[in-house]
């Protein structure tokens, strides 16, 4: 079969057919070809970074000990700064950790102020890493491990409301968890009570306005007539069996191309949270213990608008292999996957290759260029007119809220006017996403405003996050990739440019 596919790919190139992976029609039949790889070496590139996106972590406790459910030791053990070293992603600008919190022993009961104390010292060292969490509630660290029902959900979720709402900040996504094993809603008899699911959802969302829930099976939205149409714009999606449709176990596990799942998140990742994470390298019925096709990946975290990737699981094999894979900017242009051309280009502007690992994590969710030969700024009668033009080249937009501040910095540079702006970063998607013609869409900030000083000051863009626990903590606001910044212990100031009022 192998050599078939190649022979079929030659006669395609000969006859003049574009090689890119939008021939492809299903798993398998895919194309890997690029003008120029052979001639490029890969160079390291810097990793941007961002809060809300790109690849991350996970780490799983018993909320009433911190102890792990499957390994010796507690918390710090298996905490955020061990996994990222044990997947040697400390220099990648990681920034988010799934934290799996088992209710294990409390079904039955409530959740005692030790549950919360726990679970408080968690998020306050996420807080003090600069990490977000996407969080999951479940009570079964294996199958069947508790007997828990619907009455100790909704009982856990009413004590959960203040501590949801005081660290809401700090989760950039929930998942649906509670019932099956780890929280994907399998291997419990409560799997196909769509009524108490339902119930359960929209107790979630009610918890964590204007943000993003997950669903592990895209198809099961149809199963909950109860969520209004609001509500269901607030449903996400979470692949928890990322195999870019090729582990015989794929169909109706992952989002397989050409099914109804894969549909469905083309149509709403655009405008809601996904994420995915790959199985374990295990020669199991359920592992991945082959290397799967980069491009294929990436054509789907493109098409999904993937916002997050794991990489503690299959680390060490595919994580791995795309290292080693070359991404150049002929590759990209043959793909339809959007890029900037600094991206690859090295410091003495030489053309060169990014691995795929860096190419994937640099555009998971967002990411930022401002449009710098067409700005905009002028200082007339004591006003600042202005124009930024900005390009996203990431696969998603910002999802979560994120208000926008034109900012002024003196000569010390120090923050002397902020204005904030009737902008919204979540419009800011890569490239039409009705037409889905894949192209980089140019948006504008722009207005004028009154700052009511003079002088000569550095005119910038601040995108802090909106809530009040992280809004003055720099590491929580967003950077352009091509800007200069300006940075204190309140502030990350993105620099557009200079005025003199």
């Amino acid at each position: 079969m192998k050599s078939l596919r190649y022979l079929f790919l030659f006669v395609c190139c000969v006859l003049g057919m574009a090689c890119t992976d939008e021939v492809m029609l299903s798993a398998g039949q895919y194309v890997d070809y690029s003008r120029d790889l052979t001639k490029l070496e890969i160079v390291p590139i810097k990793a941007l970074v961002n809060p809300e996106r790109g690849y991350h972590l996970e780490s799983n406790y018993f909320v009433d000990n911190l102890k792990n459910p499957w390994h010796e030791g507690s918390w710090e053990s298996f905490w955020i700064p061990e996994i990222e070293r044990k997947n040697s992603a400390k220099n990648d600008g990681v920034t988010l950790s799934q934290l799996y919190l088992y209710l294990t022993q409390y079904v039955g009961k409530d959740l005692d102020q030790a549950a919360f104390d726990n679970m408080q010292m968690l998020f306050d060292d996420t807080k003090r890493l600069g990490y977000k969490i996407h969080l999951i509630f479940a009570y079964d660290h294996n199958a069947g491990a508790t007997n828990v029902q619907f009455t100790d959900i909704f009982r856990h979720l009413e004590q959960l409301k203040p501590f949801i709402q005081k660290n809401i900040g700090l989760i950039d996504l929930w998942q649906m968890g509670f019932i099956g094993a780890w929280g994907e809603g399998n291997s419990t008899p409560l799997r196909d009570d769509w009524t108490n699911k339902g119930k359960m959802i929209k107790e979630i969302l009610s918890m964590y306005p204007d943000r993003f829930m997950t669903l592990r099976y895209p198809r099961h939205i149809h199963n909950f007539p109860m969520l209004t149409e609001a509500e269901k714009a607030r449903v996400g999606y979470a692949n928890d069996f990322f195999t870019a449709s090729e582990h015989p176990l794929a169909p109706d596990n992952d989002y397989t191309f050409g099914s109804e799942d894969y549909t469905i998140v083309a149509n709403a990742s655009p405008y809601v949270k996904v994420r995915a994470e790959i199985p374990y390298n295990e020669n199991t019925e359920w592992g991945l213990s082959k290397e799967i096709s980069v491009v294929n990946t990436i054509k789907i975290l493109k098409e999904h608008h993937y916002d997050a990737l794991d990489i503690t699981q299959n680390n060490e094999l595919n994580i791995y292999a795309w290292k080693s894979y070359k991404i150049s900017s002929d590759w990209c242009q043959d793909n339809k996957i959007l890029f900037d051309e600094s991206y690859f280009k090295d410091e003495e502007g030489n053309k060169v290759a990014r691995s795929a690992y860096e190419f994937i994590r640099d555009h998971l969710g967002y990411r930022l260029y401002v449009n710098s030969e067409d700005v905009s700024l002028e200082a007339k009668n004591g006003n600042l007119d202005f124009d930024i033009p900005l390009r996203n080249v990431g696969f998603a937009a910002i999802k979560n809220p994120r208000p926008v501040y034109i900012v002024l910095v003196d000569e010390s540079n120090r923050v002397v006017f902020k204005k904030k702006l009737d902008v919204s970063p979540r419009d800011w998607q890569p490239y039409d996403v009705e037409t889905k013609e894949y192209k980089s869409l140019v948006h504008h900030v722009e207005g004028s405003v009154a700052p009511g000083i003079s002088g000569k000051y550095k005119v910038g863009l601040w995108l802090p996050d909106p809530t009040e626990l992280l809004q003055l903590l720099p590491e929580y606001a967003v950077r352009f990739a091509n800007t200069e910044m300006i940075e204190d212990t309140q502030y990350r100031i993105n620099v557009i440019g200079e005025v003199t009022f």
